[in-house]
């Protein structure tokens, strides 16, 4: 039995949030009655750009590089 993808869908006003936050240098965001605490103003940065690809409809592409460590040799 295969999973199927989590598909995660974020609000505007989750945007604004993360955009206020940005703004007053916060690393940390409550709404409702959770709060979620981030590790830096850069990971904030990167989540709202995830929350503007999937407002817009955009999905942004992600680049994966393997490197092996051995070679064969020659």
């Amino acid at each position: 039995m295969t999973k199927k993808p989590v598909t995660l869908t974020f609000t505007q006003q989750q945007q604004q949030d993360l955009l206020t936050a940005i703004a007053s240098g916060a690393e940390r965001v409550s709404y409702s009655d959770k709060s979620v605490e981030y590790r830096s103003l850069s990971e904030l940065r990167e989540i709202l750009a995830g929350i503007d690809a999937d407002l817009s409809g955009v999905r942004a592409r992600r680049t994966f590089r393997m490197v092996s460590p051995w070679d064969k040799g020659l």
